[in-house]
């Protein structure tokens, strides 16, 4: 190893040891600082190598060092490790081609700590209503499991006819009494696979996602977030000096739905075809569903001044306020909601459990 190479590694290794572990973007982020600091790729990536405390991570960067030794591109290294999403490689591709590797690498960097931003922002607005969702399915499996064998007790003593919900709510208690072992945990697997294949199993996942599109409040999130990302990165993006059609070759990869990967395809094909992107947005028949009349109006004014990526940066900064103000609103719009399913269940208990008493109390009257 040549002498500067050891005196950055050296500076750098404290980053490396804190800052590296088993991903893709964190691995990015330190190679961003060798590079920042002088040193060559093939030293950057042996250090990387060295200090990683991943196995996995060893294995994975000694194979890109090899690959760079034979003569292949660093886009072309991650692609065969499939380590990689393609939206990381085709910035890597670029940054290539057109001489700004380092820039590209920070843009990835910069652009993920954006969007671990807006997923942390959506999931704080929405852990209120799920503490709430969980207590309550809590006290309820509670209640059905511990409470009502005893009120079932109570009344079948009375030899009095119960009112139907009351049997009902007996019923129930029987029956966890006497299966409740065996069936809680098949029905909690149940909804774990319920959930698995709405959202996460990537052949089934769509229907997931037809699912929350149909949800007012939770399709409002979506495209607001989708948006504010959108214009982040077409906008950073184009600042950087790629050209628009590049750009679009790399959304596809940022996004889970698949309406809007599918916009951004053909938004691609059309430009790679020598379309103009807001000729593309009117020739997609669904772009209207995705993308509100009035962005897609900035975003033809802009490309006619030539201001697109300036546009797109403030397209984000809107639509980022939106969502902040959405997210925000999120829990005391889901909170009276919660509190009536509550209310409901809980007045149903109570009659289930008051009507036999008062029917008692008027029989010996």
């Amino acid at each position: 190893m040549e002498p500067e190479e050891k005196r950055i590694k050296a500076w750098m290794a404290p980053i490396v040891y804190f800052g590296l572990k088993n991903s893709a973007y964190e691995f990015l982020e330190n190679l961003s600082y060798f590079l920042s600091a002088g040193m060559s790729l093939d030293g950057a990536l042996a250090s990387l190598e060295e200090e990683s405390s991943s196995k996995r991570m060893r294995k994975i960067i000694g194979r890109i060092k090899e690959d760079i030794q034979k003569g292949i591109s660093l886009a072309q290294s991650f692609e065969n490790q499939r380590f990689f999403s393609t939206s990381i490689t085709e910035m890597i591709r670029t940054g290539e081609l057109s001489g700004k590797l380092l820039e590209n690498l920070k843009l990835i960097i910069i652009l993920n700590d954006e969007d671990k931003k807006l997923k942390s922002r959506l999931s704080s607005s929405l852990l209120y209503g799920t503490i709430i969702i969980v207590l309550t399915i809590s006290v309820g499996v509670g209640t059905a499991w511990f409470a009502l064998p005893r009120i079932a007790s109570v009344y079948g003593d009375m030899g009095t006819d119960l009112p139907l919900i009351t049997k009902m709510f007996i019923a129930g208690g029987k029956f966890m009494v006497m299966y409740g072992s065996i069936f809680m945990p098949i029905f909690v697997l149940f909804v774990i696979m319920i959930l698995y294949f709405l959202f996460s199993f990537p052949k089934t996942k769509f229907v997931g996602h037809i699912i929350l599109f149909h949800l007012p409040l939770v399709k409002k999130i979506i495209k607001e977030s989708e948006i504010t990302r959108f214009g982040y990165l077409m906008g950073n993006i184009i600042e950087a000096g790629l050209p628009i059609n590049n750009a679009l070759k790399i959304m596809p990869g940022t996004t889970t739905f698949k309406n809007y990967k599918r916009l951004y395809e053909h938004l691609h094909t059309r430009v790679s075809e020598g379309i103009s992107l807001s000729d593309a947005l009117k020739s997609y028949e669904k772009t209207k569903k995705l993308i509100p009349g009035s962005v897609m109006q900035m975003i033809v004014s802009a490309e006619k001044s030539g201001k697109l990526a300036e546009m797109f940066l403030r397209i984000s900064a809107l639509y980022s306020a939106k969502l902040e103000s959405t997210s925000r609103n999120l829990p005391i719009i889901i909170e009276p909601i919660l509190l009536l399913m509550v209310g409901i269940g809980v007045a149903l208990f109570a009659l289930a459990t008051v009507l036999p008493i008062y029917n008692l109390v008027n029989i010996n009257m």
